[in-house]
């Protein structure tokens, strides 16, 4: 009777065990995706405030300033950062992914023997 009690409270701990690295994993990725939405919104916001200036510039008749306005460049310039993050992002959030998926096939193969 010690033993199926023994069986049954290893299999709780290791249950126990299993769902904090889940919920570990799941809380990185998640957080990564939040900073990715983020990053994802400020790229968004800096398309509309280029498109907001080019309007005034060709309502104003100044058309052939676009290319070299500040406010367009800075804005290209954060476009360009931020996709850089994004990629940066995505790459942090395969390497979790893989991460756990490579824990569980680790922790199959203890559980099995192969």
């Amino acid at each position: 009777m010690d033993n199926v009690w023994e069986r049954i409270k290893k299999g709780l701990k290791d249950g126990a065990a299993l769902s904090m690295e889940k919920i570990e994993e799941y809380t990185k990725v998640g957080k990564l995706k939040i900073e990715e939405f983020a990053a994802k919104r400020k790229v968004e916001r800096n398309f509309v405030d280029i498109g907001e200036r080019v309007y005034e510039l060709l309502t104003d008749d100044k058309a052939g300033e676009i290319e070299k306005d500040i406010l367009v460049c800075n804005a290209v310039d954060n476009i360009k950062t931020l996709r850089e993050e994004l990629v940066e992002l995505d790459k942090k959030i395969q390497e979790v992914s893989e991460e756990a998926r490579q824990k569980d096939t680790d922790e199959d193969e203890e559980v099995t023997g192969v």
